[in-house]
């Protein structure tokens, strides 16, 4: 089951197009991550007047 030099150069691109593609995933979902933090940075917004009126 020897390849040949050509067949290993074509599977090292195609491993490497592979990569290229698991890295562009990982980033969207790190970038999806951050924004949700984001978010989550101001808490909840208070539902009660009672509340409110204590910062005031």
């Amino acid at each position: 089951m020897d390849k040949t030099t050509q067949e290993l150069v074509e599977e090292i691109r195609q491993l490497r197009n592979e990569l290229k593609h698991m890295q562009e995933i990982v980033n969207s979902l790190v970038n999806i991550v951050m924004d949700f933090e984001e978010e989550e940075d101001y808490g909840p917004t208070p539902s009660s007047q009672k509340f409110l009126d204590m910062y005031n």
